[in-house]
């Protein structure tokens, strides 16, 4: 679904719970932080394109699942209620939030809705190009499970196999298969379609580049990633740089102690 103001389409109250094996869950989508809906955007198109505020790092791919590790580890260590828990919460707050009020889940629930909505990792731009970016996402995604999951392409592929240039044959097989998945269905003049094709042109041009299946496979995994995150051209240099330090540092500190990761993560609102 589409990154889009209020970015995501979901209909669902957002919350945040246990599941039945302790792990914290968080569901549906966080209004806007106060400070988000300061960043002014274009709704008029009479004044040009109209403008989303757009994530860098989005919401479902990555804001979430971090916020579900960390805040999960949190409840683990101190607790899944109590002063305990709460304190351990509401000390690295200070100075970064005003009136944080509540139980252990809404207080979990508020740290969640200034992550979506810090400032540093949110780009006023254009809405069609926001949009694109979600269904060239899936669209490549797509394309890695029928790799492996569709009957008919992998029947092709080991009919390949059995050719004197088996490397060459199966090559032909996955860019003929990228060609109709990435660009077909973009023949609508609409401004989306248009993103998406001009995405999509790029991709297949860089698969075109591989030499070997597992090249191609590589090359798209690492696409999908880079679609993922939003590279607006909007984004000042120091934005970018920060959004990826800060997400490389998530990535990498899943071992260490919950405390830690949690003050971590609150460096975003920095």
């Amino acid at each position: 679904m589409p990154e889009h103001e209020q970015d995501e389409e979901d209909d669902r109250k957002f919350g945040m719970a246990l599941d039945g094996h302790g792990n914290v869950v968080f569901v549906g989508r966080p209004d806007w932080a106060t400070k988000a809906k300061a960043i002014k955007v274009n709704q008029n198109a009479k004044k040009g394109p109209v403008e989303d505020r757009r994530h860098m790092l989005h919401w479902d791919e990555q804001l979430k699942p971090i916020l579900a590790s960390v805040i999960g580890a949190m409840f683990k260590e101190h607790g899944n209620a109590g002063p305990k828990l709460k304190q351990a919460l509401l000390g690295p707050l200070k100075g970064r939030m005003q009136r944080v009020t509540g139980n252990e889940n809404e207080i979990a629930e508020r740290v969640a809705k200034e992550i979506n909505g810090a400032v540093v990792n949110l780009v006023p731009d254009r809405a069609d190009i926001n949009k694109a970016i979600e269904i060239v996402r899936e669209r490549v995604r797509k394309l890695i499970r029928k790799l492996t999951d569709d009957p008919e392409l992998t029947a092709k592929v080991g009919e390949a196999m059995r050719k004197p240039s088996a490397n060459d044959a199966i090559m032909e097989v996955y860019l003929d298969e990228a060609s109709q998945e990435l660009l077909g269905g973009t023949s609508d003049d609409t401004e989306i379609k248009s993103q998406v094709q001009d995405i999509c042109f790029q991709i297949v041009g860089l698969v075109q580049s591989c030499r070997a299946p597992c090249d191609f496979v590589m090359l798209l995994q690492q696409v999908s990633d880079s679609v993922t995150f939003d590279l607006s051209q909007k984004a000042q240099r120091g934005q970018t740089r920060r959004t990826l330090a800060w997400l490389r540092q998530m990535e990498s500190n899943v071992r260490d102690p919950a405390d830690k990761r949690y003050e971590a993560m609150l460096t975003l609102l920095d």
